[in-house]
């Protein structure tokens, strides 16, 4: 294998905590009733459009009014601006894991469907982003996982091929752009799962170490 590809929000960094505090100010500032914690972590995965829709809707795939929407939205990015690396936690491991991976010459990417803006603080804040030599966004192309396309450039910028790349994250997206990328897949096990149910995946890690006996 060449290269790794990781997922940021509930694969190197516990970010739940952050992303919820900035849904319960969204909320109190829409006069709507807060969100507990545990279904923050239930919603994170699919962007922050899915997530607001997830919160105001309290539904996986509901669609709230769209004027409502807009404005949630906006709030939600404005708090978020603010709160991203403020609980932010690294899960055990992951630093040095990393740095193994790179010394043994793996090429590193992070492909996530968090903004831009908010995924190169978070990067930064937790002393990861030296360890990637691309990070693709959510926003940085017209789609996002689970379409392969986000893989697939990160792959190109790599120069390296799909076939020979694994993809970690923890969440069902993950595994269907890795699946459709032709890439191989890991999930590991602390993550957010929907409904606390694991993807499908050649590995299961449950502690980021344990990457190093499968890579």
């Amino acid at each position: 294998m060449s290269a790794a590809l990781f997922d940021l929000d509930g694969t190197l960094v516990d970010s739940a905590p952050d992303i919820h505090a900035a849904a319960c100010a969204m909320l109190g500032d829409l006069s709507l009733p807060i969100l507990p914690l545990a279904d923050a972590r239930q919603y994170i995965g699919d962007g922050m459009v899915r997530f607001v829709k997830r919160v105001l809707t309290r539904q996986w795939w509901g669609e709230p009014d769209s004027g409502l929407l807009t404005r949630a939205v906006a709030r939600m990015q404005f708090h978020y601006e603010r709160e991203c690396t403020v609980r932010r936690r690294v899960y055990d491991g992951v630093s040095d894991t990393l740095a193994t991976l790179k010394q043994r010459g793996l090429r590193l990417g992070c492909v996530t469907n968090k903004p831009e803006r908010f995924t190169r603080p978070v990067l930064e804040a937790c002393k990861l982003d030296g360890f990637f030599e691309t990070v693709i966004a959510g926003d940085s192309l017209p789609s996002k996982k689970p379409d392969p396309a986000p893989l697939q450039e990160a792959c190109n910028r790599l120069q390296t091929p799909c076939a020979d790349t694994w993809m970690i994250g923890d969440s069902i997206a993950d595994a269907k752009a890795a699946s459709a990328a032709g890439c191989r897949f890991a999930v590991v096990s602390y993550g957010y799962h929907r409904q606390g149910q694991l993807p499908a995946a050649e590995q299961v890690i449950h502690q980021f170490s344990d990457l190093l006996d499968t890579v």
